[in-house]
């Protein structure tokens, strides 16, 4: 295919195949709405592709982090901690040690929280074991009755009803399960109500023109592929690039196709020469509008990917509105101090709390913590909830005379 005649321009200083489509609309001052639209839009595209780059290549780093510095922390912790359960135990069993009822009763709730904690991390039978001689509810009874409780109380929350396969998780993940099948019976009702409603003339000719629209759209990104694939093509004749260089194009050409990539391919078209900055200069304006709603899309997918990717870190550096890398080091140096510290602190602890004296002024210190835990808040909000069968009706809108 013959390259389409380039004009003189500003931008012909620099070689084509060396420019970038961020790099034309860098250049070229919009002439109209559309094109500065198409070109924000091209800029952002990009933007957001460096940062999942540099996010990638920071995530290597950021796992050898945790694998070789806060993972060994936390498991010499974790050994610290069971020493310190069993350090309670023995003492609980121990004369003249705790004395009186309500520091015993304090010793207990501390032998109970700690394990429960201990638990959740990861199960041990001998945990398991030590909390329930503390317990008259044995850890799996009480959390087996903690799952149905909260099962009943999502179920009741979201009108749905749970599988067994969507209660072995979390609180967190019950909900999430709980409001997704509210939202799936929600869209499948609506789509049965639109199914058997009727539809007007003006709702099909709407639908009709949207399904063209969406048809040329696709057209345009299709016809882009086509002139690529045409012109790499092997049996086509090339001065300027070799049969292996065609192949390569090639499969960045399909590549890009597939995921919906139009920037890649517009970048492929001018790094071939194919088209040329004058050429994305002055798209005519039904074509701008269609490659504007094929980037929108793009844009969309590599912002959820880009949120995705940065979850982990942000549950570590919560506070911070624009997240870098720099600053999720910072938190990761800031928590191996933290572990580091609680190390040192358990240590202390260890050596202390085998002298009755220290354990028995630890233990009046000690508050027991009263304040309702999930569960209960999950009653309060059951039984607040129970007292509204249905939403109140909206107001009745007045017409305007």
């Amino acid at each position: 295919m013959p390259c389409i005649p380039r004009q003189e321009s500003l931008l012909d200083s620099a070689d084509n195949s060396e420019l970038t489509v961020t790099d034309v609309v860098k250049r070229t001052p919009p002439q109209t709405k559309q094109q500065a639209t198409f070109q924000r839009l091209v800029q952002q595209i990009d933007s957001q592709r460096v940062q999942l780059k540099a996010w990638h290549a920071y995530s290597e780093r950021y796992n050898q982090r945790v694998g070789g510095e806060l993972l060994p922390l936390f498991a010499q912790l974790r050994e610290k901690r069971i020493a310190m359960l069993r350090l309670f135990d023995t003492q609980f069993h121990q004369r003249d040690v705790v004395r009186g009822r309500q520091q015993r009763a304090k010793l207990c709730d501390i032998i109970l929280n700690l394990a429960r904690d201990l638990l959740l991390e990861q199960r041990d039978e001998e945990i398991v074991a030590l909390h329930d001689s503390y317990n008259d509810l044995g850890y799996d009874e009480q959390a087996e009755l903690d799952k149905v409780f909260s099962q009943d109380i999502v179920e009741k929350l979201f009108g749905v009803r749970l599988e067994d396969d969507d209660t072995g998780g979390s609180m967190e993940e019950m909900l999430a399960k709980a409001m997704h099948k509210r939202q799936e019976e929600a869209a499948k009702s609506g789509t049965e109500q639109g199914s058997r409603r009727r539809k007007s003339a003006k709702q099909a000719a709407a639908e009709e023109k949207r399904a063209a629209a969406q048809k040329e759209i696709s057209q345009s990104v299709r016809e882009v592929y086509r002139k690529l694939a045409s012109s790499l093509h092997p049996d086509r004749a090339s001065a300027d690039l070799t049969a292996d260089e065609k192949t390569i194009l090639m499969q960045r050409v399909n590549q890009a196709y597939d995921q919906g990539d139009l920037l890649e391919l517009l970048n492929i078209q001018l790094e071939i020469e194919q088209i040329s900055a004058d050429y994305l200069a002055d798209l005519p304006a039904e074509r701008v509008e269609h490659y504007i709603q094929v980037l929108r899309e793009q844009q969309a997918e590599l912002k959820a990917e880009l949120a995705s990717l940065l979850a982990p870190y942000r549950a570590l550096v919560s506070l911070t509105p624009k997240l870098k890398p720099d600053r999720v080091d910072k938190a990761v140096d800031a928590e191996v101090a933290r572990l580091e510290m609680n190390l040192r602190q358990a240590d202390i602890d260890l050596i202390a709390f085998q002298d009755g004296k220290q354990l028995a002024a630890f233990i009046k210190q000690y508050q027991v913590n009263n304040e309702p835990d999930e569960f209960d808040e999950l009653q309060m909000l059951d039984d607040f909830l129970g007292g509204f069968s249905e939403p109140p009706p909206p107001p009745a809108r007045r017409r305007k005379r």
